[in-house]
């Protein structure tokens, strides 16, 4: 399942109602399972601008997104990962890993450079 992308129930905080809910997101795949869990990287479409990353939010292309299922701009959110049970993956999307491999590879160098820059600051 690495590598593919899904739809995900998701937890996120809303900010207008101060609670926290769930929502069904594309998500990437890349570690796991592990005891039923995997870690994904969220799919986004990122609608306010000032909350984008310009270096680890990673744009997928109109052609990528064709052939991964995606029908909006969105970006790959490479450092906020997120662990998701195997039960809250809805349904398969595409596989990024096969059909985007550039893409792929982009964002799981993106995503290892952020937890280097973790362990270093946490040292």
């Amino acid at each position: 399942m690495i590598g593919k992308v899904y739809l995900s129930a998701v937890d996120f905080y809303d900010i207008k109602t101060r609670t926290t809910k769930r929502k069904i997101r594309p998500v990437l795949i890349v570690a796991g399972p592990q005891e039923n869990d995997y870690i994904v990287l969220p799919i986004s479409t990122i609608t306010m601008r000032n909350n984008l990353n310009a270096y680890y939010d990673l744009l997928i292309s109109p052609p990528k997104r064709a052939v991964l299922n995606l029908s909006r701009e969105c970006f790959i959110r490479t450092h906020k990962q997120l662990p998701v049970h195997s039960a809250s993956l809805v349904k398969q999307l595409g596989d990024m890993r096969a059909d985007a491999p550039d893409l792929y590879l982009d964002a799981i160098a993106k995503m290892e450079e952020i937890q280097k820059a973790i362990v270093t600051f946490s040292i």
